[in-house]
């Protein structure tokens, strides 16, 4: 969920120190958009602490968990009669993201026909670019339930706004420049050669990142700004609570303790030394995880506010209404489509963690770019194409309906 623009509604004569307005109610929420922080963690200590094999885990959490996620954005449009209808001409024409993979796979052709020696190239532009728009999405989602609690809690000072955003982009987009450039896997992905050097003996960040040894690199400065401006961010946002209850201002308790369970988990995972070791696609599900619990709750939220309260002509909608009749035809709904597409994708050698029936990747296509290459540049068009649609189908502030599905004004 992205692109909240908040407006601030009247505030009363009478604020308290602490506010409490939860996005659905204190007990889901503490549950949901805050613990399942929880989730990351778990997910990286099956890694990190109990060494298990990341690629089968990374494919039962995209069948049951992660997958199943982008149902939720076909309830809310392709299955929602009245949304397709007001979002025809979005809804149709991003469909066109299914075709982008083979239209990559397509310049690697034009270039090897071109007798060019780096036809590959398009084929990684396409790999890379769909990782790091992957991530982008999950902070962005982050900040439209940060944007939801701020709303809620009626804080909109210009000082907080501008603290808030800052720790939440540079807390979460800090940590991922920091594991580009040691992760081996996505140093080699972003052009970089050879391994993360050692840090040299008696540097501070040795004992946490990496064995000592050596002199001190660029890759060492980068780590190092990072994490700097990670720990300058969060002072500034302490401090700017501490001026809040200091001059007698209302403390946003909600967004105080998600801020609480996000920023840290990201800093956890991306500079601890055992994420080294994990497989790239590990760390996909380490980052995405909480994502995924946040956009099911946020879903089913809405779902029960839009197509279940009493009075509703559930006929007008279609199919929503259905699938969302309560959370187990919702969740069988996603898990049955994430299964059938990551099944098929696993007999065509596509994805991982499974057994293939047809090798695709020794039916070579042109050069050394096989069919299996293909079928990946057409699967990732399914993800791309919820990325984009996502970005804006959750504008509250332009959407009046939405608005009040989820409560942020009267019905």
């Amino acid at each position: 969920m992205a692109n909240v623009t908040l407006a601030p509604p009247s505030m009363g004569a009478g604020v308290s120190r602490l506010t409490t307005n939860w996005i659905i109610n204190r007990r889901s929420d503490l549950l949901w958009f805050i613990g399942g922080a929880l989730a990351g963690y778990a997910m990286f200590f099956l890694h990190a602490g109990l060494h298990l094999d990341m690629v089968t885990v990374w494919f039962l959490w995209v069948v049951f968990l992660d997958s199943p996620h982008f149902v939720g954005t076909y309830v809310r449009t392709y299955f929602d009669r009245q949304e397709f209808a007001a979002r025809r001409k979005l809804l149709l024409g991003s469909l066109a993201w299914l075709g982008f993979g083979p239209l990559m796979v397509g310049f690697a052709f034009l270039m090897h026909q071109a007798g060019m020696a780096n036809y590959r190239l398009p084929f990684l532009v396409l790999i890379v670019f769909f990782n790091l728009w992957a991530y982008w999405h999950v902070v962005r989602q982050h900040w439209g339930i940060l944007a939801l609690y701020r709303r809620k809690n009626n804080d909109f000072d210009i000082w907080d706004t501008r603290i808030d955003r800052g720790l939440l982009y540079v807390g979460l987009v800090a940590p991922f420049f920091a594991f580009l450039v040691r992760h081996p896997e996505a140093r080699s992905a972003v052009g970089l050669a050879g391994t993360f050097p050692a840090w040299p003996a008696g540097s501070m960040t040795q004992s946490f990142l990496s064995p000592s040894s050596g002199v001190w690199h660029w890759e060492h400065g980068v780590v190092a700004f990072t994490a700097l401006a990670v720990v300058t961010l969060v002072v500034a946002f302490l401090g700017r609570q501490l001026v809040r209850w200091r001059n007698g201002l209302a403390l946003n308790g909600p967004k105080l303790l998600f801020m609480a369970a996000l920023i840290p988990l990201y800093s956890v995972i991306c500079y601890s030394p055992a994420v080294i070791t994990a497989p790239l696609l590990a760390f996909g599900a380490f980052v995405t995880v909480y994502h995924d619990i946040q956009y099911h709750a946020i879903v089913y939220f809405y779902s029960r506010n839009r197509y279940h309260k009493p009075g509703v002509d559930q006929k007008k909608f279609g199919l929503a209404p259905m699938i969302t009749k309560n959370f187990a035809s919702y969740a069988v709904a996603g898990i049955a489509m994430a299964g059938v597409f990551r099944l098929l994708g696993c007999s065509f050698e596509v994805h991982a963690g499974c057994t293939s029936i047809v090798l695709t990747s020794q039916q070579t296509l042109f050069g050394t770019i096989t069919t299996k290459e293909l079928l990946v540049g057409f699967m990732l068009g399914f993800p791309l194409h919820h990325y984009f649609v996502d970005q804006f189908i959750w504008r509250p502030s332009r959407d009046e309906n939405l608005k009040k599905d989820l409560k942020l004004k009267a019905a």
